[in-house]
């Protein structure tokens, strides 16, 4: 690699490193009832993060609040004792995400508030975006793998199985499985 490359390209990387850092340390900051582990990568606008207290994030995971695309509605919002297991994938992109209180989000789940366009003749990272975010109930558990893709509403305690892909609306209590996500099940007393 050509030596100003490199250093172009270690720069990028430093000044990224560092924004990510103070983006974690300023969301710690606001919020002092949560725990974000020092692995979670932050990107985007630490302002439009409101965590309630007991949250818990553990890393590595991802979080980017940021909009793009033509969206300008960016905002991720989770509730009192949701836990947010390692290697999640939040992921704004325009619109809201708005999680429960007292969910559980298992390894490697990824929620998406929006979608890029899918025209022909217009290369896909030029597409618009489009969705209207993810609203997830009180009491959800995302079992690992999950995918939650823009539009989704899930209602208050509903369970998704492990490498579901949800799209639309999840009833309260469900149980759903598969991907597409079709409910097999509700949780009983």
């Amino acid at each position: 690699m050509n030596p100003l490359h490199l250093a172009r390209s270690l720069a990028r990387d430093i000044v990224a490193g560092f924004d990510e850092r103070h983006a974690r340390l300023v969301v710690r900051a606001a919020h002092p009832g949560a725990v974000i582990a020092r692995d979670v990568r932050i990107i985007g606008d630490p302002a439009r993060i409101v965590l309630a207290a007991g949250v818990a994030i553990f890393g590595p995971s991802s979080i980017v609040v940021a909009d793009g695309g033509g969206l300008t509605g960016s905002r991720l919002e989770i509730g009192e004792g949701t836990y947010v297991g390692e290697f999640a994938n939040l992921r704004t992109a325009g619109a809201q995400i708005l999680i429960g209180a007292h969910c559980l989000l298992a390894q490697n789940v990824t929620i998406v508030g929006s979608n890029h366009g899918t025209r022909a003749g217009i290369n896909i990272v030029d597409q618009p975006w489009s969705g209207s975010g993810v609203e997830i109930g009180d009491d959800v558990w995302l079992a690992a793998g999950s995918i939650i893709v823009a539009g989704s509403r899930i209602g208050r305690g509903a369970i998704v199985a492990a490498n579901s892909v949800v799209r639309g609306v999840v009833p309260p209590e469900a149980i759903m499985a598969g991907s597409p996500a079709r409910q097999v099940g509700e949780r009983r007393p």
